[in-house]
């Protein structure tokens, strides 16, 4: 069998009708701790460093996990952060930006990437999204020709072009940034995401692929950008190479003034357990997505996004599922509370675009006058229907759901051709 099919008339279980599949079928956990996991915690709490901060006793996880992931990406350099957002923070910041400079960021994406490029004190500058990827492309940096960098989003379980937007940025001597914060293994030709850019910013948050809780990173080929990055996450401070057992292992380099944006020896010792199982659990994941697909090729009115041919790995982190069209009397939000209540695994609607996101407001913050003003003129009366049509046509899958036996998908399949074919007729109770 390679499709699903649901017979008309068939009641909702959101309207007292059998569910397609019950509780007492329970998803894939998510977070899943690594047969390491444990003792590298142990290791930590009884080892006497708990923070990179901490005298010289021993190698930090730090280090360890730093050599691993930019091994992983195939970067030569990595810089680990306490967050995704601090990555974009210190990457933005490494590029020597003046105030103001703006930066083009995608309207669908969470609103770190924007407020992050505020808190490095630059100009936030929304752009669409292609509906079909729900990523930017080359003609969002050719509608915005005054940006100085593009903060490029890999988006819930597809690539942006980052080669095309790198090409074309460089004839205008605009910087890219890759955020790979959704696509940790994903690869473009063969190459990682995150090493496609000048630097690549990831997040380890909990709900991420590869998780720590909280914490993230920046990859970069860049030898000059290393220290700077060092310094911009850990107070004005880099790694030295001679301390002695209880010293620091850090030293006041004060090329530029930074933060402390440090990772915890305890979240990267969960990194170093959790990365050497990620390839094998986004391959029973990048299974799962294929095999759905094939199951809902001939249901109308449900698509997956497309991805690029270049794209030869697929990271899921969120799938949409896009539900078009919608009857006028139901939303996403109706969709989603049925399909849940039809599969039994949490489905939900994406945010609202960063120009309707009650997130990015920065007005509220009196400092941010200047560019707060400057932002809000900038985007009086414009729209983005791609992004809007997205998040308000899609709805999303965690990847965790995709994380067990192909059995699940086709529970999944018949949950989304149920609902999909009660919206074809009328979508009424």
């Amino acid at each position: 069998m390679t499709g699903v099919r649901v017979d008309p008339g068939t009641t909702l279980a959101i309207g007292g009708g059998p569910a397609v599949r019950g509780p007492e079928r329970a998803w894939p956990d998510w977070p899943l701790p690594a047969p390491a996991a444990e003792s590298h915690l142990a290791e930590v709490l009884h080892g006497g460093r708990w923070a990179i901060t901490s005298p010289r006793r021993g190698e930090l996880f730090e280090r360890r996990f730093a050599r691993m992931f930019a091994e992983y990406v195939g970067t030569r350099h990595c810089v680990p952060t306490d967050h995704g957002s601090s990555a974009l923070v210190i990457a933005l910041e490494s590029l020597g930006l003046a105030y103001g400079d703006p930066v083009l960021v995608p309207a669908l994406t969470w609103t770190a990437c924007a407020t992050a490029v505020l808190r490095a004190g630059l100009l936030p500058v929304l752009a669409d999204v292609d509906p079909e990827t729900g990523c930017l492309d080359v003609s969002a940096l050719r509608a915005n020709d005054d940006v100085r960098a593009v903060v490029a989003v890999h988006w819930a379980c597809t690539m942006a072009d980052i080669p095309a937007i790198q090409q074309f940025a460089s004839t205008r001597g605009v910087e890219v940034v890759e955020d790979a914060a959704q696509a940790h293994g994903a690869r473009w030709l063969g190459r990682p995401a995150g090493s496609l850019g000048r630097l690549g910013c990831f997040s380890m948050q909990h709900s991420k692929v590869l998780t720590c809780g909280e914490g993230g990173a920046v990859v970069t080929d860049d030898d000059a950008l290393l220290t700077r990055l060092e310094e911009l996450r850990a107070d004005s401070r880099s790694w030295r190479d001679d301390a002695r057992p209880g010293e620091l292992d850090l030293r006041e380099s004060a090329t530029v003034m930074g933060s402390n944006f440090c990772l915890s020896e305890f979240g990267a010792a969960l990194l170093c357990a959790q990365l050497p199982q990620l390839d094998a659990q986004n391959t029973v994941r990048e299974r799962n997505y294929e095999r759905l697909r094939e199951l809902l090729a001939d249901v109308p009115g449900v698509r997956l996004l497309s991805r690029r041919p270049e794209q030869d790995r697929i990271s899921l982190y969120e799938v949409p599922v896009v539900f078009d069209p919608l009857p006028p009397h139901r939303d996403n939000s109706w969709v989603a509370a049925a399909l849940t209540a039809e599969v039994g695994m949490r489905a939900y609607p994406p945010r609202a675009p960063l120009q309707r996101s009650p997130l990015l407001r920065p007005w509220t913050k009196p400092a941010l006058a200047p560019l707060s003003e400057r932002f809000v003129a900038r985007h009086r009366g414009r729209d983005f229907p791609g992004a809007d049509h997205l998040a308000r046509h899609a709805v999303l899958l965690h990847h965790s759901a995709f994380l067990g036996p192909e059995s699940d998908m086709l529970d999944l399949a018949r949950g989304i051709a149920k609902v999909a074919g009660h919206l074809a007729e009328g979508g009424r109770e």
